[in-house]
This record gives structure tokens, C-alpha cells and sequence, in this order.
């Protein structure tokens, strides 16, 4: 049997790995936001970085719940990708309310990064009309996810 690919083994990449690359995204996100969040321009929308951190963050918290309700590695990479509303629909099949419940703005918060973070929009620029969303809501979202998920994958958060 072949072994499997470097981020498809499950002995490599586990659900408390996941949790905790996800706490260090989210809190890698509020450092730049301290940094660069309070210059100019930045009253609102936070800065694109901040906001592909927070992407990064509640898609690896939404990978480790998934992975830890058992779902195989492999399936998450290629089923899933970088989609926040695929994932998240699929952790709320699995029980993901019994933990972390969003409210539909909390939701339409995700959807609005999700529209720009799974399009790569966030890492690469694309000129035109875009719609953000505000920062506040955004930040209290992907803390709920966050701190919400990683205990439940084995990974308690930092004080």
C-alpha cells in the first residue's frame, strides 16, 4: 500500500494539530489587526491579511471538529478545500451546534469572508466591486469558532 501524501497522513496532520494551528492563525490575525488595524483607512474593514488570518483560523477550527467527528483526512482536503460554508454546513450535520452555536448574522458574517477567502480573493488581488465584511463581527465569529472548536479537538486554548 502506497503511503499516503505529506498533508493527507492522518499520524501527520490530526484534529489537535489542526486546533491549534487555528488558535496560533486567529491570534496571529489580532496581533497584525494591533499593528496595522489602527492606521488610516482601517476604521471598519480590517486590513486583507487580518481578514485571510481569520479565514485561515476558522477553517482550520472547522477541519479539526471535522476531523475529530471522524472524517478521513484525504476526504477534508479534497471534498472541502478552502470552502468555509461547505465545512461549515457539514460540522453542523455532525453536531457542531452542541458546541458552538451561530446566529444567521453570525452566518451571513462567514459568508461574506467565505465569499472572498475561498475564491483566493483575499490572498491575490482581483480589481472590482467587493463586499467585506466589518471587522467586530468578524473577529467575535472566528473567537466563537476558535476557542469553541479546539477544546473539543483535544487542544485546550492558551490563557
Amino acid at each position: 500500500m502506497a503511503k499516503p501524501s505529506l498533508h493527507e497522513d492522518p499520524e501527520r496532520t490530526t484534529s489537535i494539530g489542526m486546533a491549534r494551528y487555528a488558535i496560533d492563525f486567529f491570534e496571529a490575525a489580532l496581533a497584525a489587526d494591533d499593528k496595522l488595524g489602527d492606521k488610516p483607512g482601517y476604521e471598519i474593514m480590517a486590513p486583507i491579511p487580518v481578514m485571510f488570518l481569520v479565514g485561515q483560523a476558522i477553517e482550520l477550527a472547522l477541519k479539526a471538529f471535522l476531523l475529530k467527528k471522524g472524517l478521513e483526512l484525504r476526504r477534508l482536503r479534497h471534498n472541502y478545500g478552502h470552502d468555509l460554508h461547505r465545512s461549515l454546513r457539514k460540522a453542523k450535520e455532525l453536531g457542531l451546534a452542541d458546541v458552538v452555536a451561530l446566529s444567521i448574522e453570525e452566518e451571513g458574517v462567514l459568508a461574506l469572508l467565505d465569499a472572498l477567502y475561498s475564491t483566493k480573493q483575499l490572498q491575490y488581488i482581483v480589481t472590482g466591486a467587493k463586499t467585506f465584511p466589518v471587522f467586530g463581527p468578524l473577529e467575535a465569529v472566528g473567537r466563537k469558532l476558535v476557542y469553541g472548536i479546539a477544546p473539543v479537538a483535544g487542544y485546550p486554548p492558551r490563557g
